[in-house]
């Protein structure tokens, strides 16, 4: 599993302002090349090429409307992959990288661009029953277009709506229930501006300066830009053995890499503490798992008195009708109730690609609000493990009923959110 910033969510990040239908078919490519080239076994390159062969022969026949010879090839990948060793397929499906998922959703694609409709419905009904499936993309892909009306499809479109409607499946979450009892979970703790290793990240950096002589919200703006220009984001890079703001940064320039979204929160973190604000990084999870999620930063802002959304693979906050800055609480509120937000006009990705209020709030978050998850600790290294040290408890905000830990989530939104 990928904490933060996996590796399709990076695929639509950089695609969005592109036409997914002209990449769709090559994703699948894209993402086996990722499985061999991160695999520690060489041999998986030798035992999966057969199959990648034919999934780069469909997708060239399908972008050329060859369609008879599309379904011919991916018919014989999807054969080729059900011969391959268990032990691979385990792998495979362990990493999340749904090989077989992309295969039989093209299958059905070739299919119903040539008329077979009950072969095209059978395809895709396996592509759902794969898990995690596209949804909104599904219900929009015109080479779909001749089974709409086909027996079997509209149920399996609502099957797949449970998976990947990210919207809808928000707005059927619990509620939360302010009296439930947190009796046995730890209190959220922060770490003092004049903790040593916090006054050297705030000297080594120039924070002060950085975050310049303005008011509260003007200094949690220019810190949150500082980190997201000084590091770029890139979801699939390893994580270092050594996880604070300092090492961080060293290891960027002297690599010249990126880090994922959870690093970039936590070197944010690191400054806000440093310059006396409370702050956490949050793991925004999905209902289901499905090898991605984001996490983000809540600043406390004594003026307005509430945590703050602070984004800094996006440079994003979030602002109402009014212009007011929210939390995660009322942006998520907001989605469920369809009411109006945005975000700033300067939020992107790596100074490429802007970010959007229909794919950032309305599908990326939606997707990514259902479980919201904090360390207990908020310090220096946070997530640095040596012997001896103390680890982080994640406590999850879970709707009513459907606790994310059993041990370790709570409903309690008001206590989750109280004031630091």
């Amino acid at each position: 599993k990928i904490m933060g910033g996996g590796i399709f969510s990076i695929f639509r990040k950089v695609l969005n302002p592109l036409n997914w239908k002209c990449m769709k078919k090559l994703l699948l490519s894209v993402v086996a090349a990722f499985c061999i080239t991160a695999s520690p076994a060489q041999s998986f390159e030798e035992l999966l090429a057969p199959v990648h062969s034919c999934c780069e022969r469909g997708n060239r026949a399908m972008e050329a409307k060859r369609y008879a010879e599309a379904e011919r090839e991916y018919r014989e990948a999807i054969r080729l992959f059900e011969t391959l060793p268990d032990s691979v397929r385990t792998q495979l499906d362990e990493w999340n990288y749904g090989y077989l998922r992309g295969e039989y959703y093209n299958l059905a694609c070739a299919q119903s661009r040539l008329n077979k409709r009950r072969a095209a419905v059978a395809s895709l009904a396996a592509y759902v029953d794969c898990g995690n499936c596209d949804y909104s993309w599904m219900i929009e892909d015109p080479d779909l277009d001749n089974i709409r009306s086909e027996r079997g499809y509209a149920e399996t479109v609502e099957k797949a709506r449970e998976q990947g409607d990210f919207m809808w499946i928000l707005r059927q979450a619990g509620p939360y229930d302010s009296s439930a009892p947190t009796d046995s979970l730890p209190r959220f703790r922060y770490a003092d501006p004049n903790d040593r290793d916090l006054v050297r990240v705030r000297e080594y950096f120039n924070l002060d300066s950085i975050a310049g002589a303005g008011d509260e919200i003007s200094k949690i703006k220019n810190l949150l830009a500082w980190v997201h220009n000084t590091i770029r984001h890139d979801g699939s890079s390893y994580n270092p053995e050594e996880k604070n703001a300092i090492a961080l940064y060293e290891i960027c320039k002297k690599e010249d890499r990126g880090v994922n979204c959870r690093m970039m929160a936590q070197m944010l973190n690191e400054c806000y503490l440093a310059m006396g604000f409370k702050s956490r990084y949050v793991t925004c999870l999905p209902k289901s798992y499905i090898n991605d999620c984001h996490v983000i930063n809540v600043v406390y802002s004594n003026t307005l008195d509430k945590w703050l959304w602070v984004d800094p693979t996006w440079n994003a906050y979030v602002m109402d009708d009014k212009g007011n800055l929210l939390s995660i609480s009322e942006v998520r509120d907001r989605l469920k109730k369809g009411e109006f937000m945005t975000v700033n006009e300067d939020a992107n990705w790596n100074h490429k690609t802007p970010c959007t209020n229909d794919y950032y709030l309305d599908y990326y978050m939606s997707k990514n609000l259902y479980y919201l998850q904090c360390s207990d600790c908020s310090g220096f290294n946070n997530e640095t493990y040596v012997e001896g040290k103390r680890r982080p408890v994640y406590i999850t905000l879970s709707p009513t009923g459907e606790p994310y830990d059993k041990r370790w989530s709570t409903s309690n939104e008001s206590w989750f959110w109280a004031s630091p």
